[in-house]
């Protein structure tokens, strides 16, 4: 593993929840392949990918939405508003990939001049990106349901894991980021689920 590629995999895992920038919270990261990562933390709205490659650091966000099954006249539309958002963000862009042609969100870094406060505006630029095209493709409602989810989800594993309900609360306020009130809902709720 070359130097830049050790740096970024500290610069992500090694953060504080209080941290002011993205690339210092505490990212979960793992490997899902040779030179592919896969790092989420609970307050960031997406799952990121970060491969390397021989040159270049290549940050991606897969999202849910795939354009294959699209009717022609959505397909050409969506492409059309996410061109014209490629076109007014920087240093990030809208691509479509994979097999059912999802759209993804990317930034290719290069990692001869790679330092960290450059890594941190890509992280930035990816997050502005993501709320970027869920307000140009209307999907604000459908994307807060899926972020409310993955939160519910990391929720249970907790719980099932035996957390206390300060541990809890503490993953929900300082990690997530909600306020005390709210956190003490979506806990109750969960918990009534889970033993019902």
């Amino acid at each position: 593993m070359e130097a830049i590629e050790a740096n970024i995999l500290s610069w992500l895992t090694n953060g504080k929840d209080d941290a002011r920038d993205i690339v210092d919270l505490p990212w979960k990261v793992e490997e899902i392949e040779k030179d592919a990562y896969l790092a989420e933390h609970p307050s960031v709205p997406m799952h990121l990918m970060v491969i390397f490659s021989e040159n270049f650091v290549h940050l991606v966000v897969p999202t849910t939405i795939e354009t294959e099954n699209m009717d022609p006249e959505t397909k050409i539309e969506v492409y059309k508003r996410l061109l014209m958002l490629n076109d007014k963000l920087h240093m990030m862009k809208y691509t479509i990939g994979g097999e059912n042609g999802q759209i993804r969100l990317r930034v290719d870094l290069a990692k001869s001049t790679l330092g960290k406060s450059e890594f941190n505006d890509a992280l930035t630029a990816l997050v502005l990106g993501v709320l970027a095209g869920v307000m140009a493709l209307g999907i604000e409602k459908e994307f807060m349901e899926k972020v409310l989810a993955r939160i519910v989800m990391m929720l249970v594993e907790r719980i099932e894991k035996g957390e206390s309900e300060e541990e809890l609360m503490n993953f929900l306020t300082v990690k997530v980021g909600m306020d005390v009130r709210d956190a003490k809902n979506l806990l109750e709720q969960v918990q009534n689920a889970i033993n019902n």
